[in-house]
């Protein structure tokens, strides 16, 4: 018999994953839960055991990156249907795109259930229109004392586009670091320090994304003399720097939702 690898997208919480995917680890013969490359808000192991029945097996960093073939694809060989639930929408990340190319190389037949994920769904809910998206970036910690000044170069070059630049902050749950938006404020502003070509001030607009999709999540637009105010929050955050001419729409809409979320 013939096994499968399915990638199935979490969603942003536990109840935006799609019927389309209950159905599958319903199905499944083995179910795994990543738990390394992002979070999913709410009791994902208590939902899918109400939803399916099934004991979901939460995987790390290692399982995932080195131990995949042992973990992930030997099942799917010996012909067993095998599920990885992915937070948020399955190949957003490319360790699983990486995957699905190792299962694809060894003859495993696969297949990818999407959800909805922080891209586009940081902007759009925030009111941005999702046609100035410019380039993602990840913006991380100084490794060693020194900050990768690569967000910098993005960001103006989003800007010569007069594009939305969204910043996915570092988040390492095995090592409990989840990035909050005040630290990265003051990452970029130290990177403005650095470079002074002038594309990042305390007056820069931008747009504070936290635990988007949960019960408690919040959506600020502001400067970031303003979003460094806000207190912690539960994550995962993003901060999109909205683009140096706004339409007026896009302000209007993001000022409106500001509002209600933050």
């Amino acid at each position: 018999m013939k096994g499968k690898l399915i990638l199935v997208g979490a969603g942003l919480s536990e109840d935006l994953i799609t019927l389309r995917g209950i159905k599958k680890i319903s199905e499944a013969d083995i179910v795994y839960v990543d738990s390394y490359t992002s979070v999913v808000l709410g009791d994902l192991r208590n939902f899918l055991r109400n939803q399916t029945g099934k004991e979901a097996i939460f995987l790390g960093r290692e399982d995932i990156e080195e131990r995949f073939s042992q973990v992930l694809l030997k099942p799917a060989l010996e012909g067993l249907k095998v599920v990885l639930v992915v937070p948020g929408n399955p190949l957003d990340a490319t360790t699983h795109v990486a995957l699905l190319s190792e299962a694809s190389k060894k003859g495993i037949d696969f297949e990818v259930v999407p959800a909805p994920g922080i891209i586009p769904n940081a902007l759009t809910m925030s009111g941005l229109m999702v046609y100035k998206i410019g380039k993602i970036v990840t913006l991380t910690y100084p490794k060693s004392g020194i900050i990768s000044e690569y967000p910098y170069d993005v960001i103006k070059d989003n800007d010569s586009r007069n594009l939305h630049t969204p910043l996915l902050t570092e988040i390492d749950l095995e090592k409990g670091i989840k990035m909050q938006i005040k630290e990265a404020i003051e990452i970029l502003l130290q990177l403005e320090n650095i470079r002074r070509e002038g594309v990042l001030s305390e007056s820069r607009k931008a747009i504070a994304v936290s635990g988007l999709g949960g019960n408690k999540q919040r959506i600020c637009f502001g400067t970031f003399k303003d979003l460094m105010k806000l207190p912690t929050h539960e994550g995962p955050h993003t901060l999109v720097i909205t683009s140096p001419k706004m339409h007026f729409l896009e302000e209007e809409v993001a000022s409106i939702i500001s509002s209600k979320y933050c």
